[in-house]
Parts: structure tokens; C-alpha cells; sequence
């Protein structure tokens, strides 16, 4: 599966979630992405909403979400700037009524996991034939097939080519022991679909422990400064951590391979030499005729490996063998 430019059969996508952690400053979210991109992430993605839609005004939170909100202009300055620094995009439509500026402005949304089974805005991504990335965070098995089935239902067997499911939890920050990254292979069994991973646990190593897993795409959330009031800023990682965690990250793909176990073939060349062989168990000389007794056995199994001691019994010698060489093919009548 190809996805922002990267070939996920062999490489990892790493995507910055800047959200809202510009907190409504477009200088800020600037200083984000420039970040992001000089820290090696591929794709910077934002949260996109209109207030209203996303949060009811009756909770303290839509003030919050209010302060943060920039509008259709914004993102276009914003989009101009990621096009100048040559850094990928992406968004989450946290409201329903921002789908139709995404797909003017890139062929790929993110869906935030509070949304998964929220099938107006699923139906609505589908019919503009998006690639999604699908996060998982606060939905079992049986949801995220019913999603899957919605979604499959549009795309047909294409769905396993624009299709990604990220294992999440919905949890700010999540604790090391709920992680649960094993649900990465097991989402991958079940559905047989690209699946990545979008972090809330502090630090790297669920992000580097998840590419060992499988997860071939990374979100996680970015800022500079992981000391801000805002709770998204200390459960992300800042432009050091995201240096140190791609370089690491894309060594441990080159370490993982391939989900089969095939013999490399320079090992192949050198299996002899690793395997055993039969030697002689003492002097024999010609003309005798091997018993069992007469063998043992040692590397490399030049000529005769060890489970072939069937070959040799009962066969005479045509000339003298000393004790520990191996037994000749050539010597054997």
C-alpha cells in the first residue's frame, strides 16, 4: 500500500499530530511545523472543526475548543506554508461540515476514534473516495468490522489499498501497562488491512515497540514545548524525541523483514559448512566394510550430512580413512 508518498510494504510514515497544540496562534502552529518537518515526520496533521459541531456549548471544554479554532483561511495559509517547507498534510474533520474543504485540499483524512462508529461522517468520507486512516482508540472488534464493512461496502477490494487501521487508546496520557500493542498483531490477523499505531504514552517506546508489532504508520502528537498548560503538550513529543525515535524506528524496520521464514541465501550458500557431517570414528582401512560403530560426526557436511548415515553402512572402503576425516563419497564402493 502506498500512502503520502511512502511504499508501507517497506517503509514506515510517521505523521506529527500538531492538533491543537498551536492553541490558536498561527506563529505557533508555523513554529510546529517547521519542527516537525526538520525533526524527519513526513506529514503534520491538524484538527479541523467548527465549534459548534464539535463540542455542545453547554461544557466548559467549548470555550477551550472556541480559543483554538482557526478557520478555512487559516488552514489555507497553513496549507500554503506546509506546500512551501515541503511537508505533507493531513486532517481530521472533529466536525461532520469540514470534509468537503479536505478533499479540495488532499486525497486523505484521518478519522478521529471517537467518530469510528459515527456512520454520517463515515458515509460522507466514503462517497468523496478519500484514502482513510482510521483510529481505533475507544471501539472492540465487533465495531471496527462493522466500520470496516461500511467502508469495504463503497470501496470494494480496493479498501485494502486505501485503507489504514490504527491501533489506540483513548486514554491522555495512557499508562505503559494499557497500551496492549499485541492489539496490533491481532488487528492485523483479523482484518488483514495495513495497520499503524497513534501513541498517547509518554516517550518513544510504544512508538518503536509498535513497528516491531507490525504498525506501519506512526502518529503521534508534537509540540515544542512539552511543558505548556495544555495536557496534549506533555503527553507529546518534541523535535529531539521524534529525531531519535525515526532513526531508531526505521533501523528496527530493516531488523523486522518479512512475516515468513525462508533460508537467506548467503546463509543458504554456507548451510554445509554449518551442518554436520560423518567422519570416521577410528583408522579404517581399505576394503572394510562400515558399521555404525565406525562412525561419528563433525562439520561440514561436505558430503555426506548426518541424517544420510543410511547411505554408508554396509559399504566397503577403497582405501585407508584416518580417524576424524570426513567419509568421501568418491572412497565408497
Amino acid at each position: 500500500m502506498k500512502l503520502l508518498g511512502k511504499d508501507l510494504n517497506k517503509e514506515i510514515l510517521y505523521i506529527a499530530e500538531i492538533g491543537v497544540n498551536h492553541e490558536g496562534n498561527i506563529q505557533r502552529c508555523f513554529k510546529l511545523i517547521k519542527e516537525a518537518k526538520e525533526s524527519g515526520a513526513d506529514v503534520v496533521k491538524f484538527q479541523c472543526f467548527t465549534p459548534e459541531n464539535y463540542v455542545s456549548k453547554d461544557l466548559k471544554k467549548y470555550k477551550t475548543i472556541k480559543k483554538y479554532f482557526f478557520d478555512q483561511k487559516k488552514f489555507d495559509e497553513i496549507i500554503k506554508y506546509c506546500k512551501k517547507i515541503k511537508v505533507k498534510y493531513l486532517f481530521t474533520p472533529v466536525s461532520h461540515d469540514w470534509i468537503s474543504y479536505i478533499k479540495k485540499n488532499s486525497n486523505t483524512i484521518k478519522i478521529a476514534s471517537g467518530d469510528l462508529n459515527f456512520d454520517f461522517l463515515i458515509n460522507q468520507i466514503t462517497k468523496k473516495k478519500f484514502n482513510i486512516i482510521l483510529s481505533t482508540g475507544a471501539s472492540n472488534l465487533k465495531e471496527i468490522q462493522n466500520t470496516f464493512k461500511i467502508i469495504k461496502s463503497k470501496y470494494g477490494r480496493q479498501v485494502f489499498k486505501k485503507l489504514v487501521i490504527m491501533h489506540c487508546v483513548s486514554r491522555y496520557p495512557v499508562p505503559d501497562e494499557e497500551a496492549n500493542l499485541l492489539s496490533i498483531v491481532y488487528l492485523k490477523d483479523k482484518l488483514n488491512l495495513t495497520i499503524g499505531y497513534s501513541n498517547h504514552v509518554i516517550g518513544i517506546n510504544a512508538c518503536l515497540a509498535s513497528i516491531c508489532m507490525g504498525a506501519k504508520v506512526i502518529e503521534f502528537h508534537f509540540t515544542d514545548n512539552k511543558k505548556r498548560k495544555f495536557r496534549d503538550h506533555q503527553l507529546s513529543l518534541d523535535k529531539s524525541d521524534v529525531i531519535k525515535m525515526i532513526k531508531i524506528g526505521n533501523n528496527y524496520n530493516k531488523l523486522i523483514g518479512r512475516y515468513e521464514k525462508k533460508i537467506n541465501k548467503k546463509v543458504l550458500l554456507e548451510k554445509k559448512t554449518l551442518s554436520k557431517g560423518i567422519i570416521a570414528n577410528g583408522n579404517l582401512n581399505k576394503g572394510h566394510k562400515i558399521k555404525i560403530n565406525d562412525l561419528n560426526f563433525a562439520r561440514p557436511a561436505k558430503y555426506f550430512h548426518a541424517n544420510e548415515i543410511k547411505k554408508i553402512l554396509n559399504r566397503k572402503i577403497k582405501k585407508n580413512i584416518k580417524l576424524g576425516n570426513l567419509i568421501n563419497k568418491s572412497i565408497l564402493k
